[in-house]
């Protein structure tokens, strides 16, 4: 059975397993761990070939003037998902259910009463969730419970658990939370989407970095000499009807993302100790010449053709 430390609220000096850390904390507190810390979610903002040093630099909370993403609907409903279907969080503590009416006035997101009312649980840290996504999620959750995947067991590890480990090359803490760890070094994690075909997910698993997700688990398990046999993702559909599905993380992608944070983590450590962070433009595309797409290009062709003009 794998020793999950329960975290004293003060500094995390040694690596390891730790339950009851708040997520905000986990993502955003970089006085939780003794030197600088990264995890995937910070990570995909130096992952080529779209990222850049410069990218990571300004949105990482290790930068005390960082620019901090706003959250979306999208996002916010899938921590509402996270919260009500494995319990991550206390629901009651970070959402509320938007009301019927407010002062009288039914909702109108352009009303001042609204907008007042909106910007008063921002402050309180809560974030606004409808009644018909609260149906919306209890459905998805019926349909979870019935996937063979999850009435195997598949959620019922560890659920909140934070890893940590010190990288040893470039000394940064490397951090991971999966949503669901099991003693057998099975790890699930469950995400929603828009569509359950196999190319949007391909897209998404890119696009969204979910590569990088178990190859930051694997390096951390490496270190701290725990197994790690896969990594599945346990998708939950939004849009229109409740299903679901699997995908078990592909190894080759897995070796890759252990490049990329290997990569990252290199360009961090240099641009700590001379605080230089290159962007996209000077740092990974430069001399790139800028001109048409082919299909653009062919068709001012064609229509010039079609003029019958020629040089």
């Amino acid at each position: 059975m794998l020793e999950i430390i329960e975290w004293d609220g003060t500094v995390i000096n040694e690596p390891g397993l730790y339950s009851g850390i708040p997520l905000e904390t986990y993502h955003n507190d970089q006085s939780l761990l003794p030197g600088p810390s990264v995890s995937k979610s910070s990570l995909k903002a130096i992952a080529p070939p779209d990222g850049s040093p410069k990218q990571f630099w300004q949105t990482w909370a290790g930068n005390p003037r960082r620019v901090k993403s706003k959250s979306s609907k999208a996002m916010d409903f899938g921590k509402a998902v996270h919260a009500l279907i494995l319990g991550d969080e206390v629901f009651d503590e970070k959402f509320i259910i938007r009301p019927e009416k407010v002062e009288g006035e039914t909702y109108h997101g352009q009303k001042t009463v609204w907008k007042r009312w909106y910007r008063e649980q921002e402050q309180e840290g809560l974030t606004v969730i409808t009644e018909e996504q609260i149906e919306q999620i209890r459905l998805m959750a019926e349909d979870l419970a019935q996937h063979p995947l999850v009435i195997a067991g598949g959620l019922n590890g560890q659920v909140e658990v934070s890893m940590f480990a010190k990288d040893p090359v470039t000394g940064i803490w490397l951090k991971s939370r999966p949503d669901n760890l099991a003693a057998d070094g099975v790890y699930v994690d469950l995400k929603t989407a828009g569509s359950l075909d196999q190319q949007f997910l391909e897209r998404q698993f890119h696009d969204a970095g979910y590569y990088l997700q178990p190859a930051m688990t694997k390096m951390v398990c490496d270190l701290l000499g725990i197994p790690f046999a896969s990594f599945t993702f346990l998708y939950t559909l939004t849009d229109g009807y409740a299903d679901s599905d699997f995908r078990v993380a592909y190894e080759g992608d897995i070796l890759l993302g252990e490049k990329v944070i290997r990569y990252g983590l290199s360009k961090i450590r240099h641009g700590l100790a001379t605080g230089e962070w290159p962007g996209i433009s000077t740092y990974a595309r430069e001399n790139l010449p800028i001109g048409m797409n082919d299909w653009s290009r062919k068709r001012i062709e064609t229509a010039l053709q079609q003029e019958g003009f020629s040089l």
